[in-house]
């Protein structure tokens, strides 16, 4: 890329960066200026083609690929100013450095002096690969071919050390974070909610809620509080109706679990008493979109029931 390019680009990825999560809006940038010239492996790069032209679709730039061995020498040289290369090539040189890895084995390198286009990049493979439009891109692209994901989002580590403290799988309840935040802990919505799981409480501080540790451990033992109040058929519903009560309220919660009693309704199943409320409403959505991005993630992703060494922070 020109100094004016990079210029650019560092432009458009700050402003990127300041969106706060739950008010995005697409802002409707000038015509892109520059082009991002990406090289692609031979073979197999029909995942790999809808993924950097979703990319480059994403941040405003002009597409040019390139299909042919990858001499990483472009990279350094300017040539080219992103390359898909195996995760576990042996041979990157000084210079070049690689972002996350993807589901097929393979992982985007860039010059390393371009650390916000590093930066950037790896946000938006980690918001990318925890949603389920990358689902339906591996059911397209990988079908029948193996997968290798080993995480779903840099706080991994805590999500299992704060669903293990609560009883929870912790693929759960990184659903949770992703549907309140995209893994985002500098989120915060236009009703001041704030972090990783959205809360919005005077009982704690803006820096308490932008520790990812802290927010996490607010957010977690919140649901398990919640989890407690509703006594569902089963364990799970029981987690439905926290679900429920976290995006809705639990006084709300409460008054629809009485109003399915009076009418009849199984008030144990979370779906019975959700259906008293309007079609289409945002709690039964929210409830059963978590539920969705759970399933995919136990599908793609181990369980790991020991929590990783550390001590989550006391209330």
């Amino acid at each position: 890329m020109t100094k004016n390019a990079q210029a650019y680009a560092a432009a458009a990825t700050a402003i990127l960066l300041l969106i706060p999560v739950k008010s995005y809006k697409r802002i409707a940038l000038p015509p892109p200026q520059q082009t991002l010239i990406c090289i692609l492996p031979e073979e197999d790069a029909a995942f790999q083609r809808n993924l950097v032209s979703k990319y480059a679709e994403d941040v405003n730039l002009d597409l040019r690929i390139k299909t042919q061995e990858w001499p990483l020498d472009s990279l350094r040289s300017g040539a080219a100013d992103l390359m898909v290369v195996p995760e576990q090539a042996t041979d990157i040189p000084d210079g070049v450095v690689l972002s996350r890895p993807f589901a097929d084995g393979t992982a985007w390198a860039v010059r390393s002096v371009d650390t916000e286009a590093l930066r950037h990049i790896n946000r938006w493979i980690t918001e990318l690969t925890a949603s389920e439009r990358f689902n339906r891109m591996q059911k397209r692209y990988l079908s029948g071919k193996p997968v290798n994901l080993t995480s779903i989002s840099q706080y991994d580590n805590l999500l299992r050390q704060n669903a293990d403290s609560i009883g929870w799988d912790w693929r759960l309840l990184a659903a949770v974070v992703y549907h309140e935040s995209r893994f985002h802990n500098n989120a915060t919505s236009h009703k001041g909610a704030r972090g990783l799981m959205q809360i919005r409480s005077k009982r704690y501080t803006a820096e308490e809620l932008a520790n990812p540790a802290r927010n996490l451990y607010i957010g977690s033992r919140y649901l398990r509080k919640l989890e407690k109040m509703f006594d569902g058929a089963t364990p799970m519903e029981s987690k439905k109706f926290a679900l429920a009560a976290y995006n809705y309220g639990e006084g709300k919660v409460s008054r629809l679990i009485a109003r399915a009693a009076e009418e009849g309704l199984d008030t144990g199943r979370w779906d019975k008493v959700a259906t008293l409320l309007p079609e289409g409403h945002h709690t039964v959505s929210y409830v059963s979109n978590i539920l969705d991005t759970y399933a995919y993630y136990s599908r793609l992703y181990p369980k790991q029931p020991d929590a990783s060494s550390g001590t989550a922070p006391r209330n």
